[in-house]
């Protein structure tokens, strides 16, 4: 069997051992972050933190990313981890760009967060830190 179908059928098996929320894509390729799930079209932060606490608690090795797009109009987080299969997922989901929200994130800039700070992020008016 190839790597793929390993890929396909990890996803696949974690998908339905779980009640995640929508999702609005899943990319399973055979490179070194072989699957890549995109949350549903929720696009305000207490929804998206909260999709990606529900992930975060079902995975290994869990870490979490913040990147505000190049054009600046969106940031996405992001939670990385390895299923208990041990196959490396990563978790994004999109929010608009808020100055009042995220002070001190300049266009393009990458960083790495703590993942408790998804959960205070979970409860509506939260600033990033």
């Amino acid at each position: 069997m190839n790597t793929t179908m390993v890929f396909l059928d990890a996803i696949r098996d974690h998908l339905d051992l779980h009640v995640f929320g929508p999702v609005a894509s899943v990319s399973v390729t055979s490179g070194s972050d072989p699957i890549w799930v995109q949350l549903g079209a929720a696009r305000k932060l207490p929804e998206v933190a909260s999709g990606l606490m529900t992930w975060a608690g079902t995975l290994d090795e869990v870490s979490a990313q913040i990147w505000r797009t190049p054009a600046g109009t969106s940031v996405h987080l992001i939670v990385k981890g390895r299923m208990p299969c041990g196959v490396p997922v990563h978790v994004y989901g999109a929010v608009d760009f808020s100055e009042d929200v995220f002070p001190d994130l300049p266009a393009g800039s990458r960083q790495d967060m703590p993942v408790f700070v998804l959960r205070q992020w979970t409860r509506p008016g939260e600033v990033a830190a």
